[in-house]
């Protein structure tokens, strides 16, 4: 009897334990607890990789390799299939706090600096509906310009006879330094990147911010020789 008991019990784990992509990760406990039934049938609904049949379920259903090198690009993935809806904003921050927390327990360089890149996206697609967005784009830029050169070195490891691709940390705070008038904060940050060899047209952005700085400061100086000092 109690033989009996033990196999209906392992057997009714079994049919719990979750498969597929978050399966093959062991992210099944995470899924269960972080989100209700409502929000897993939708972010599963939500989840359409290119190829995908119709119906298809690959984050829970189904045995063998995963098509992600990582449970963090598995994530990302995720959440950028979250990133088009505003009310999905917090189903898609919730997934990649959980891939950042894989990335750095793996050391996976890559897997964080796209962490990083798609938490730039999602919350610059939602700037002007969410207060918090702005410390948040700057948050993310921050966090991957601080890895950039480790980054760098992942991706020449990978690809060593790739260029280095676009690196949208850097190109999204030079944006943003421009934008409130911190000319000579921007032109550092794209030096920085052309440096470490990003792909962009630093060159040309550096020329531009370069001559609206000069610009700004002749301004600061008429004004300082007017007798007001400048603003």
């Amino acid at each position: 009897m109690a033989a009996a008991t033990d196999l209906i019990r392992r057997l009714r784990h079994k049919c719990n334990e979750t498969e597929g992509e978050l399966g093959y990760f062991g992210l099944g406990g995470w899924w269960s607890s972080a989100f209700t039934r409502v929000e897993r049938d939708h972010i599963e609904a939500s989840f359409h990789p290119s190829g995908l049949a119709a119906g298809a379920k690959p984050l829970t259903i189904g045995r063998g390799p995963s098509n992600y090198h990582s449970a963090a690009v598995l994530l990302t993935a995720l959440a950028a299939c979250l990133r088009d809806l505003p009310q999905d904003r917090h189903l898609a921050s919730k997934v990649l706090a959980k891939a950042q927390e894989r990335a750095r327990a793996e050391d996976d360089v890559i897997g964080l600096h796209l962490v990083y890149q798609e938490m730039i996206r999602l919350h610059s697609k939602w700037r002007d509906q969410f207060p918090d967005a702005l410390n948040l784009i700057f948050g993310a830029c921050h966090k991957q310009v601080a890895m950039s050169e480790a980054a760098a070195q992942a991706f020449h490891s990978l690809r060593p006879h790739e260029a280095l691709p676009a690196h949208l940390g850097y190109l999204t705070l030079a944006v943003l330094l421009e934008q409130e008038g911190s000319y000579r904060k921007a032109i550092e940050i794209c030096r920085q990147a052309r440096d470490q060899g990003w792909d962009g047209n630093w060159t040309w952005r550096i020329g531009s911010l370069a001559r609206k700085r000069d610009e700004q400061d002749l301004g600061e100086t008429y004004i300082s020789r007017s007798g007001m000092g400048p603003v």
